[in-house]
């Protein structure tokens, strides 16, 4: 029986205005714990802004000048959505297909909820563990085609790294550049030492209500180093973890990205939300 959208959406969600500033904004994902913020204008959904959005704002004008910008310019205009009564799987297709970190639900125009890459997973894992315990016990338990899958299938193989004396803003353009929020951090022999992610970027910036001059914030872009503002001894996930195992693990814990490594811990790949709802989506028949 198709999943709806609406079995997902749990209240409602933080917004930001769009006559807020950026400003305000970082202040409200802090506060809330969320990377993605809907922007309305009256309960209209009008753009979606998104952390990334803000940092790469940030480095191209200065913290403090950028955080007086309303969230319009750094906000995407026209995001995808969904509706209510949408199925559970095209929200994974359009999650996959376009690299999506939330996908807002609206009913003509007006916002309702939201739903987020870690939201869908989690109920796709769910899924696929209640058909395993539904098997008739006498047969052989035989796992849904994804979750069989290794994570060495589908992850990304040169991804995207830093050096621990790497700067801030390095990582900020790297993030930019390849539309991703986390670089593995390795060492000379490509050893996973440490996983820098966009809101420990933004942590290194500093507190977005603190005055400081746009000076202050350049230098501090320019110096901070990926070593003061990565998490060191990150998990990591050995080559040839199933892509079941990995899932799980990211609708238990807040991480968008797990490095893989080898025996002696070099890196070997990247695997992401999204390369398991691609996996997802890959292992269905089409439909079409």
């Amino acid at each position: 029986m198709p999943i709806a959208v609406k079995q997902l959406v749990k209240g409602s969600p933080i917004t930001i205005g769009q006559d807020d500033t950026l400003e305000v904004a970082l202040h409200a994902m802090i506060w809330g714990g969320v990377r993605h913020l809907p922007v309305v204008s009256g309960d209209m959904l009008v753009g979606v802004l998104s952390e990334r959005d803000i940092l790469r704002r940030y480095s191209d004008v200065g913290h403090f000048l950028g955080s007086q910008e309303k969230v319009t310019l750094a906000m995407s205009s026209q995001p995808i959505t969904v509706g209510l009564d949408d199925d559970l799987d095209r929200a994974i297709n359009l999650v996959a297909t376009h690299g999506l970190g939330c996908l807002p639900v609206v009913e003509n125009g007006r916002l309702v909820g939201i739903v987020t890459r870690r939201d869908l997973l989690a109920r796709q894992a769910q899924r696929a563990e209640q058909e395993l315990s539904a098997q008739r016990p006498e047969v052989p338990r035989t796992e849904a085609a994804w979750a069989q899958l290794r994570v060495d299938d589908v992850m990304s193989r040169e991804p995207v790294t830093a050096f621990a004396d790497d700067v801030i803003r390095t990582v900020i353009e790297r993030m930019g550049r390849h539309g991703i929020r986390h670089l593995p951090v390795i060492d000379g022999e490509r050893r996973v030492i440490g996983v820098v992610s966009d809101r420990d970027v933004r942590s290194a910036i500093g507190d977005p209500l603190r005055a400081v001059n746009a000076r202050d914030a350049f230098v501090r872009l320019e110096t901070t180093r990926v070593a003061d503002a990565m998490t060191p001894s990150p998990t990591t996930l050995p080559s040839g973890t199933r892509l079941g195992q990995a899932a799980a693990f990211f609708a238990d814990h807040k991480v968008g990205a797990l490095p893989i490594v080898d025996d002696d811990e070099r890196l070997l790949g990247v695997v992401s939300y999204t390369d398991v709802l691609r996996a997802i989506i890959g292992s269905k028949p089409n439909t079409n």
